[in-house]
């Protein structure tokens, strides 16, 4: 009789989609469907204990490692991943899901594990920057994104979704600043007067499918800095439209710069900082560029088909 295969999935039933009793059911009916022996952990946990059942995982050679949730849960789970030899499945419970999306994972939940469990799933090596002890897959920001995560509660993103964001972006877009920033990036350093000061790793402008810009890539050991200069409502208007009808390199008010390597971030009194839809600090910090570094299990591209 061959050896059953082995599943552990991570579930942040606190995700904007989740429904804690119906997915818990549909986990455990998908993977008994399939006879897997599933591993059901609820996360956020203490970032050693998950790291503990990951390194558990490998060495036991679990035949899936999963993460349910959305970007910043996906994040959660993949640091521990970050340089190992194994693929992340991502079922998108998030608001955004902004990852899931770039890398073409059906958003329907049955679909995604079916993904996932294939024979031969497209995997995809992206690229991850590090700060502290840990990596981050997506962004880091300071200015008014951080104010935005900051005042966004888990049960209102689960009762509206993407629209409580935008609530409070307009809110915030009322009391606009500039703040001088001080950048220190691959041996080139700088200051600047700026409403938002943003690396990212991923093209999506917050809302799926408005873009930063078309030559932002997940896997091209690049990160890209975009410095806003918005001080006041107008200013946010013309950012809009030139993220909506990709005007960005002709735009004064924002620059973009390629990151290579590092890049140093400073403020003049210490600015809440987000990273991957969290709060997780206040300036300065540090980032390292880490190319090609994790690897997530894809689905294929429609516009290559």
């Amino acid at each position: 009789m061959p050896k059953r295969k082995k599943a552990l999935l991570f579930f942040n039933s606190k995700s904007g989609h989740s429904r804690e009793e119906y997915h818990c059911d549909l986990f455990r009916a998908f993977f008994d469907q399939k006879q897997i022996d599933l591993d059901l952990v609820y996360v956020p946990d203490e970032f050693e204990r998950i790291r503990t059942r990951i390194d558990t995982a490998l060495s036991e050679d679990v035949d899936f490692l999963i993460v349910a949730g959305g970007d910043g849960t996906v994040s959660m789970v993949g640091t521990h991943l970050v340089g190992k030899n194994a693929s992340l499945g991502i079922v998108p419970l998030g608001t955004g899901n902004l990852l899931a999306k770039a890398l073409h994972i059906p958003q329907d939940i049955e679909q995604a594990l079916e993904l996932i469990v294939s024979k031969n799933p497209n995997k995809v090596c992206i690229d991850t920057f590090k700060l502290d002890e840990r990596n981050f897959l997506l962004n880091i920001s300071v200015g008014l994104s951080p104010k935005l995560m900051d005042s966004v509660h888990s049960h209102q993103k689960q009762r509206m979704g993407v629209f409580a964001y935008l609530i409070y972006f307009f809110q915030q877009v009322l009391g606009l600043k500039l703040h001088k920033v001080f950048i220190d990036c691959d041996q080139r350093k700088f200051s600047v007067m700026a409403s938002e000061v943003l690396i990212t790793n991923i093209s999506t402008a917050g809302v799926d499918p408005l873009t930063w810009s078309e030559n932002i890539f997940l896997d091209d050991g690049i990160m890209d800095l975009l410095i806003f200069r918005a001080a006041n409502v107008w200013d946010t208007i013309r950012v809009a439209r030139s993220i909506i009808f990709h005007k960005e390199k002709i735009n004064p008010l924002i620059k973009f710069f390629k990151v290579r390597e590092y890049c140093v971030v400073e403020t003049q009194a210490p600015m809440t900082t987000q990273a991957d839809g969290d709060v997780i600090g206040k300036t300065p910090f540090k980032i390292e560029v880490i190319p090609n570094s994790l690897s997530i299990i894809a689905g294929n591209n429609p516009q290559e088909n």
